[in-house]
């Protein structure tokens, strides 16, 4: 035969009592930080590794400059759109220096989620590559534009471009 419990026994888990509420908000709060640490993806990706760059029409450019540090490195940042309606920004660098050169950067757009970092790389003497961003779906009739942050030797510099 089991005994009941008093009402004072009962009551330290009835509903409206503050420690089961804060027993029950602890341990849904535990349950959501655990589903989080689960299911949550990086901050951010690896950073993108530079590509040998072949222009065509669908690439909207600006000029290159030369970066700060050196006459020799020039850059640009373009906008490749393509007739399906993807996009991508990408940061252009040519090394025209009779040296190598240590670059990294970044690449930034309007276009959501198209912004990626350019990993650590040594430009040699003669060769110009590209940093692309992710290739996003952005329609027709977008106006759209891009920035690219080029680190030379340890010295950033920013360039903008809208098409």
């Amino acid at each position: 035969m089991s005994i009941p419990l008093s009402d004072h026994e009962a009551g330290i888990f009835w509903e409206g009592n503050p420690i089961y509420m804060r027993f029950k908000s602890l341990t849904l709060a535990a349950a959501v930080a655990g589903t989080l640490a689960l299911t949550a993806s990086p901050a951010s990706a690896a950073p993108q590794a530079w590509q040998a760059v072949s222009t065509n029409s669908s690439w909207d450019c600006g000029t290159y400059k030369h970066h700060k540090v050196s006459d020799n490195v020039n850059y640009k940042v373009c906008i490749v759109m393509n007739s399906g309606g993807y996009a991508q920004a990408v940061l252009v660098v040519q090394n025209k220096a009779s040296v190598a050169v240590r670059i990294t950067g970044e690449v930034t757009t309007n276009i959501p989620g198209g912004a990626d970092d350019c990993a650590v790389f040594t430009l040699k003497p003669g060769y110009t590559r590209g940093c692309f961003g992710p290739t996003k779906y952005v329609g027709s009739g977008v106006i759209l534009w891009a920035d690219a942050r080029l680190n030379l030797n340890n010295v950033n510099e920013w360039y903008m471009v809208t098409p």
